[in-house]
């Protein structure tokens, strides 16, 4: 399942439970069958009980807290999720993305530190500067070790850090690249311009809804950022929506 650009897991199976009968069903079904009824099955009487005796049959006020204990959690994910990379989880493109380019050098291109001159904020990474992807080989030709990190507001800011591995979805071109986070969140990009010397890269989302400008050098100097912001201009992308954060000196 998809929720904008962030692709989620399968629709959960969910524990039904009554005061008679406890069965775990897939969402949205209840088995009403007479057969199924708890005097038929003594195993799901005495679960029923015991799930009485459980904490999901704890004071109110314990079950208020753990709630928006599980609510912050889901808020941290999503976060997580988009943190220094520019995501947003609606697309403003004007149909589909730019194609990516023809090919990659994986070794080179995967490896170490990318800068993020230009992004698009959302809730998540509003306030961000100085974002930076590191890139990290793994065994696997086609894996890679994904480190995102930017720091809150100044260079001095608080750090702020998400993990995943990246997966090289089109090998040997290698410009596609789908970065899974947590168990359920993923983001693939595109590499869509590149520098015939790797000093910087353009990417972009499938749907277009996200552009990102990376350089080698924390400091490109504003006559190169000027002429990528016009070649994601040339695409058809609004690049008022772009912010161009605080970096760190060279």
């Amino acid at each position: 399942m998809r929720w904008g650009g962030v692709i989620l897991g399968p629709v959960p199976r969910i524990p039904v439970l009554s005061a008679k009968r406890i069965a775990v069903v897939p969402l949205g079904v209840i088995n009403r069958d007479s057969r199924d009824r708890p005097e038929n099955d003594p195993s799901l009487l005495r679960n029923s009980r015991a799930l009485q005796n459980s904490d999901w049959f704890a004071a109110p006020t314990a079950r208020s807290a753990r709630i928006a204990d599980m609510k912050q959690l889901i808020l941290a994910l999503a976060a997580a999720a988009t943190l220094s990379m520019g995501g947003c989880i609606t697309s403003s493109g004007p149909g589909g993305a730019p194609p990516p380019v023809a090919k990659v050098d994986a070794a080179r291109f995967y490896t170490g530190d990318w800068h993020e001159i230009a992004f698009r904020p959302n809730w998540a990474t509003d306030g961000c500067v100085a974002g930076i992807t590191r890139y990290t080989p793994k065994d696997k030709p086609t894996e890679v070790g994904v480190r995102d990190s930017c720091r809150e507001k100044t260079l001095d800011g608080n750090e702020k850090v998400v993990e995943g591995t990246g997966y090289i979805l089109d090998p040997p071109a290698s410009a596609k690249i789908r970065v899974d986070y947590f168990p359920f969140i993923s983001r693939e990009t595109w590499v869509a311009a590149l520098a015939d010397d790797y000093s910087w890269f353009i990417s972009v989302t499938p749907d277009f809804g996200e552009v990102n400008i990376f350089t080698r050098n924390p400091q490109p100097g504003e006559k190169l950022i000027s002429e990528l912001t016009a070649k994601v201009k040339a695409w058809g992308y609004d690049t008022s929506l772009l912010v161009f954060p605080v970096q760190p000196p060279n």
